[in-house]
């Protein structure tokens, strides 16, 4: 059997097929999260079809919506329909994230991705991102494409005390309830 380490006691950086170990993995994870796509309903199929013809780039996007977003729970159906609407938007968009892509390191902070994108020409990618997951929105005016509304990253500093807008707090036919005591000392 062929001695698989080289002479510093590491993994060879390539498998034998041209491929480097990142690849590999990143292709692996990348074909699980299209596959899993499909488990989405609300998904169109054009949205199911452009992450799963892209499913390196779509990998890429998620890691780094997650790092510029700072969550690592956002979800993928909703990054499906924000990578589909900037791919739909934007000529250059898979040619940026694969760029972008390649300033992402392990353990990098939000700050210092951006700092790199701005350095590398980036920053309206990096902006067009970080909008549509805040504001659940891509694209301005006329042209701006609605992707979430309660699911906007920008509700969840408060979503422990306050609602979406225009969401019901307490139910269906709240108002019919009796109001709650009122505890006042006189």
């Amino acid at each position: 059997m062929e001695n698989l380490l080289s002479d510093d006691g590491e993994l060879p950086t390539k498998n034998g097929t041209g491929f480097s170990r990142r690849e590999v993995l990143l292709g692996l994870a990348s074909t699980l999260l299209a596959t899993s796509l499909l488990s989405y309903p609300f998904l169109s199929l054009a949205e199911q079809h452009t992450a799963a013809a892209n499913p390196l780039q779509f990998a890429r996007f998620f890691k780094i919506s997650q790092t510029l977003s700072e969550h690592e729970d956002i979800d993928q159906g909703m990054s499906a329909r924000i990578f589909t609407a900037l791919h739909n938007q934007n000529d250059q968009f898979a040619t940026q994230v694969e760029q972008l892509g390649g300033l992402l390191q392990s353990g990098q902070s939000a700050k210092q991705l951006q700092q790199l994108a701005i350095q590398a020409g980036l920053q309206a990618l990096v902006t067009a991102i970080i909008t549509a997951w805040y504001t659940g929105t891509v694209g301005h005016g006329q042209t701006a494409e609605l992707i979430a509304y309660k699911d906007a990253l920008m509700y969840r500093p408060a979503s422990d005390a306050l609602i979406v807008p225009t969401y019901c707090g307490n139910g269906p036919l709240w108002w019919t309830a009796p109001p709650p005591a009122i505890n006042a000392s006189l």
